[in-house]
């Protein structure tokens, strides 16, 4: 059991999501303003491709990781050497879908250069993923932390090396990606073989790699359903509307979406704990706890940006993005009701229960869908935010309903806030 409190560990992992929020922040002022709203809805519209298909590719390993380094019921020496094998397939496979999608839609004619480094971007991407999961695995919170935040920091660097200086365009904005991802694939090279004294060993873990992969699939179908919600309106505004839509919408998405750092933080360490611990009651009720504060929270933020927004963004991105002020204003109730859905989701993750989400969403992204079509070509982006409310909030429900139920927690009790939940303050007055 890990020695620090839940509050000392949420804390430590907001401030590497400050981080990464800051730090996404001045990346996304600096490519709107030099690109362009449509060089920036081009730059969302390519991205957005291997984020899908990294979100399925990758098997939710991540969180198969963190459940069986947890919970030890696999030797750790065998779950290393399946990684480094499931690393392979999943980039081989990555590279192969994200290449057929770039080659075959004729709405993505890019320069090739583009594509090769996006392609060759992926293994990077993947390495990363995994190594986070095993440092959460075994509850080794700073090292998760920077596996989190340097990517956007030293993207934040080259963005301003490589698109601001040098006027790369689109192709500088993908440089900054792929450069930033090596420099953290060799701060993992490090620790595993300084600290873990890890030499890679290419032998088949038949049966460590089935459990791995049977519950990381489900993990994969789950975040390939969440990440198709979140990214689906990117998709069909480019195809229903105009790429200067896209770019407002995508980074109306982007600011609205730096609310979930708070309860991403909280997630991170629910998961972690949950997967190394056997006392199932009283994580219930510590989730409980949290996740009522952390609708206070939300809400809090939630009316903050909404007030802030009109004259925040023409401000700081430019006046050209004044249309992404409604966009981030309608989309706002989709995301604070996502934040106690992250929350909750992440106890029955840890639990070893990924497939609640799926049954949950699964319905809420074929409304999203739906909506998407009726909406966009009416209202442009404005119309994606609403189909993106409708379909958070319809996903959120089924899910809180099913929670209670294996919980054994009504919902109402879920709501009723105690003196209990404000002990935190108690930690932040001793928190070092």
């Amino acid at each position: 059991m890990a020695k620090r409190s839940y509050f000392q560990d949420i804390v430590s992992v907001l401030g590497s999501n400050l981080a990464v929020t800051l730090s996404n922040i001045i990346t996304g002022i600096i490519l709107s303003r030099v690109l362009g709203a449509a060089g920036y809805g081009l730059y969302s519209s390519i991205l957005v491709v291997p984020i899908i298909v990294v979100g399925f590719t990758q098997l939710g390993i991540r969180r198969s990781l963190i459940y069986h380094l947890g919970n030890k019921s696999i030797p750790e020496r065998n779950i290393y050497s399946a990684v480094f094998l499931l690393l392979l397939y999943t980039s081989a496979l990555s590279i192969i879908i994200c290449g057929a999608v770039f080659f075959f839609s004729d709405s993505l004619l890019v320069d090739p250069l583009i594509v090769g480094i996006v392609l060759l971007t992926i293994p990077l991407l993947l390495t990363n993923v995994f190594a986070g999961g095993i440092f959460l695995g075994k509850e080794q919170i700073l090292r998760a932390n920077i596996i989190n935040a340097g990517p956007s920091l030293l993207t934040l660097v080259f963005t301003i090396l490589f698109v601001w200086i040098l006027r790369f365009s689109v192709l500088g904005a993908f440089l900054a990606i792929s450069i930033s991802n090596i420099f953290m694939v060799y701060f993992v090279y490090y620790i595993f073989s300084h600290d873990f004294k890890l030499k890679i060993i290419w032998k088949y873990q038949e049966g460590t790699i089935k459990m791995l992969v049977r519950l990381g699939i489900v993990n994969a179908v789950a975040i390939f359903i969440m990440q198709l919600n979140y990214r689906m309106d990117v998709l069909m505004l480019k195809k229903l509307s105009t790429l200067e839509q896209t770019g407002y919408y995508s980074l109306a998405m982007q600011i609205a979406e730096q609310l979930w750092h708070v309860p991403y933080a909280i997630e991170t360490i629910i998961l972690s704990r949950s997967a190394n611990t056997n006392d199932d009651q009283f994580v219930h009720k510590t989730v409980a706890s949290i996740f009522r504060i952390s609708l206070i929270i939300g809400l809090i933020g939630c009316a903050t940006l909404f007030f802030l927004a009109p004259w925040v963004v023409p401000l700081v991105f430019g006046k050209a993005y004044t249309d992404s002020v409604l966009m981030i204003q309608t989309v706002l109730p989709g995301i604070f009701l996502m934040m106690g859905f992250r929350i909750l989701n992440s106890r029955l993750t840890g639990m070893g229960k990924p497939q609640v989400a799926i049954f949950t969403f699964l319905p809420a992204l074929m409304i999203n869908f739906i909506a998407n079509l009726f909406l966009i070509p009416k209202f442009g982006g404005v119309g994606a935010a609403w189909a993106t409310n409708i379909s958070y909030a319809a996903g959120s429900l089924a899910f809180l309903f099913v929670y209670s139920r294996l919980t054994k927690m009504p919902v109402a009790e879920l709501f009723r806030y105690r003196q209990s939940d404000f002990y935190f303050l108690r930690d932040f007055r001793h928190f070092r």
